[in-house]
């Protein structure tokens, strides 16, 4: 059974006790269902609420990591990589070919 059906199950058996403390009056079903819905809903939320709260942990000062968890600084991290400096690529310029401009008279 999943959730889904635990809470059918359980609106249904309030709703059936509602309507036998009620003198088991026909027509009554949908007020019942709803009251019972509306039961089962308060309850799980007290339920909830009376729970205590997880604390967060906290986190671990950087200073008590192991060394193999700790992160090295960017300063650290330029002295371990030796920058690579960019090839310069040499451009050959096409020669365009010229524009033959009106002559004027």
């Amino acid at each position: 059974m999943d959730t889904y059906d635990n809470i059918r199950y359980e609106t249904a058996k309030v709703a059936y006790d509602l309507w036998e403390k009620g003198g088991c009056m026909p027509g009554r079903d949908l007020e019942n269902w709803l009251e019972a819905e509306r039961i089962i809903l308060t309850m799980t939320i007290s339920a909830e609420k009376s729970q205590p709260k997880e604390k967060p942990k906290k986190a671990t000062p950087y200073e008590k990591l192991p060394i193999e968890m700790k992160k090295p600084s960017p300063k650290e991290m330029k002295q371990e990589v030796p920058e690579k400096k960019a090839t310069i690529r040499k451009t050959t310029k096409k020669a365009e070919p010229k524009k033959e401009g009106r002559k004027t008279k």
